[in-house]
């Protein structure tokens, strides 16, 4: 990894990105199963939870990014982010009903849509214009391979912890919040506020943010909008899995190789969208997700999971950190994080309804249907991405 440009704060940052995932991830494996095996929960219900997990997270980028902005500050959003999430993580496992998982899971989600947009903008506050790619691909990786220290650390404890599934659990819910307090000490203790000169503290509202928008900006956030509609919870690719019977432990094995794949990927699509422009980068994701959903959908056994998942790798390896490159290089620089935010929380507000409209797909016609639905938004985007010609300037 060539670390040339990445400041002192990035690289923090990229540090904080591991642990929390580290811890993140650990779980995440087996929530689904958890949520669907012992509480109860329909499909229907997961693409509820998790898509609000995921509208949640939006709206707070939303809000958290124009009030970063408002008083030029990112630091206190990202300490209270990460402390946030480490506090909650843990009483996941007090869960006894869907609805108490609910609460806790948009309490936990609610720490990261905290963090998000500012520690974001502060990594473009930190580094050249020049090597922006390079620096969110670096945070991306490092937020991966925390997530495949996480998963490789579910597959210890699904495989050492003694019990019924249930316990497993919830001992592993508990175990998790050990690397994210380490996350959020770092993000106390070490981050660094970025002084920007001749800044006007206060004078800045949403409407203005958003009346600052240009129109490449509103054409992507539109289009990324319609792509949201079909790019439904990660949730719903373990249980793929699941419904075509692979084991525990296999699943944790491909959602391992995910986080690799996707790990491996992220610098170097930050680095290609440095060099060719974010656009085609961001063109061939849209590509590379509808055809992870064929992959999804037509899969009927672990090898062909296997592929998949690696493929969905190389997608969030453009999706990690390209598109918010891409909007924070085309907004107003007192407006960025505004920006940032707005992008988030338009693409979780319509990522919840598709993850309801998924779930109600497969609950009603089977897995394969939910998951050409998916395929199928991924097309239109692209092909409305395209088709804007006069918007490729890079």
């Amino acid at each position: 990894m060539n670390a040339k440009g990445l400041t002192r704060n990035v690289i923090v940052l990229g540090l904080i990105s591991f642990f929390s995932d580290l811890s993140t991830e650990m779980i995440t494996p087996v929530l689904p199963l958890f949520l669907v095996g012992v509480l109860g929960a329909s499909y229907v219900l997961v693409g509820l939870i998790e898509g609000s997990a995921d509208f949640l997270i939006g709206m707070l980028k939303f809000v958290s990014g124009w009030y970063s902005d408002k008083i030029e500050k990112r630091k206190p959003f990202i300490v209270l982010g990460y402390l946030a999430g480490a506090f909650v993580k843990p009483m996941i496992s007090l869960a006894q009903v869907p609805l108490h998982y609910m609460g806790l899971r948009l309490a936990e989600r609610a720490g990261k849509g905290i963090r998000g947009t500012p520690r974001d903008a502060l990594i473009v506050d930190s580094v050249d214009k020049s090597v922006l790619g390079r620096a969110f691909g670096f945070r991306s990786m490092m937020d991966t391979a925390g997530a495949v220290a996480g998963a490789v650390s579910s597959l210890v404890l699904v495989a050492i912890l003694v019990g019924e599934p249930s316990s497993v659990y919830r001992t592993m819910f508990v175990i998790s919040a050990v690397p994210a307090f380490i996350a959020g000490a770092l993000a106390l203790f070490v981050v660094k506020e970025f002084k920007r000169a001749n800044v006007q503290i206060g004078k800045k509202s949403f409407s203005a943010g958003l009346k600052s928008f240009n129109r490449e900006l509103k054409f992507f956030i539109f289009t990324i909008g319609l792509f949201s509609l079909g790019n439904f919870t990660l949730a719903f690719f373990i249980l793929r899995a699941k419904s075509l019977n692979i084991p525990d432990n296999q699943t944790v094995l491909l959602f391992l190789l995910f986080n690799i794949v996707y790990a491996l990927a992220a610098i170097p699509f930050g680095e290609l969208s440095d060099r060719i422009g974010r656009r085609k980068v961001i063109a061939l994701g849209f590509a590379m997700f509808s055809a992870v959903c064929l992959g999804f959908a037509f899969s009927t056994d672990v090898v062909q999971v296997a592929v998949s998942f690696a493929f969905y790798g190389l997608f969030m390896g453009v999706f990690g950190g390209v598109p918010q490159a891409y909007v924070s290089e085309i907004a107003l620089q007192e407006y960025k994080a505004t920006a940032l935010g707005v992008h988030a929380t338009v693409s979780a507000a319509l990522a919840l309804a598709s993850s309801v409209i998924g779930g109600f797909l497969w609950d009603s016609f089977g897995a394969s249907i939910a998951f050409g639905y998916g395929a199928l938004m991924g097309l239109i985007a692209l092909a409305l991405f395209g088709l804007d010609s006069r918007l490729a300037k890079r």
